[in-house]
């Protein structure tokens, strides 16, 4: 075998060997809040510098978890198209619970339902609110132009009750983003059972923003 099929046989070796590596790291259950979030910052570390392992996409994972499902986090996110949970965190089949209506906004049974169902029965240990970058649903609710009626309406006029100071202010549109983002944290750790898994140290809810040109997530 000549010095450069060596070389090449060598390289090969090592990038298997580094990618088994890293997928076999990403594939370690988180067991704590810290843990969990932490996995989520590396899942987006690695997306945002086109380096993710898809990791818990095969088959294989369809069978493991189609008996149970026990997701490590939960994420609260817009629906907007630009926005895919899984894919911007590096996560796969089973890793984190994906609640999604247009401009993450948890002010409803419906979205709380799931919220809870999140924490009471699968045991999450960090749900993170995820606002993003020109959100349609909170540029609506600040902008003055015309109404939108019927559900529409209605779900502008929840986000807009969350931001009433950025009313009229479509120039703070980020800042809008931000505060609305808040307020959801809020309103979920204002919930009594909420509270008490936090202060045990069983639960984090954080939020955080994702840049839609960047595909970067700050925490």
């Amino acid at each position: 075998m000549n010095k450069k099929l060596f070389l090449i046989l060598i390289g090969l070796i090592l990038s298997v060997m580094t990618f088994t590596m890293c997928k076999s790291q990403s594939q370690s259950v988180p067991s704590t809040p810290k843990e969990a979030l932490a996995e989520l910052i590396a899942g987006n570390e690695r997306y945002s510098n086109n380096k993710s392992i898809h990791s818990h996409g095969d088959m294989d994972r369809v069978t493991e978890t189609a008996p149970h499902q026990a997701p490590f986090a939960a994420v609260v996110g817009c629906s907007d198209s630009r926005v895919p949970v899984e894919l911007l965190f590096d996560q796969g089949i089973g890793d984190i619970f994906v609640i999604r209506t247009a401009g993450n906004n948890v002010n409803s049974e419906m979205v709380m339902g799931s919220v809870d169902y999140a924490i009471e029965h699968l045991g999450v240990k960090l749900l993170l609110v995820l606002g993003h970058g020109s959100c349609g649903g909170v540029t609506g609710a600040i902008s003055e132009g015309e109404e939108e009626h019927g559900n529409i309406g209605h779900l502008l006029g929840t986000i807009r009750n969350d931001v009433s100071e950025y009313v009229g202010k479509i120039e703070c549109l980020d800042a809008a983003i931000h505060h609305h983002t808040q307020v959801q944290v809020e309103r979920i750790i204002a919930y009594p059972h909420v509270a008490e898994k936090i202060a045990k140290g069983e639960l984090l809810v954080k939020k955080a923003y994702y840049d839609v040109n960047t595909g970067k997530v700050t925490f």
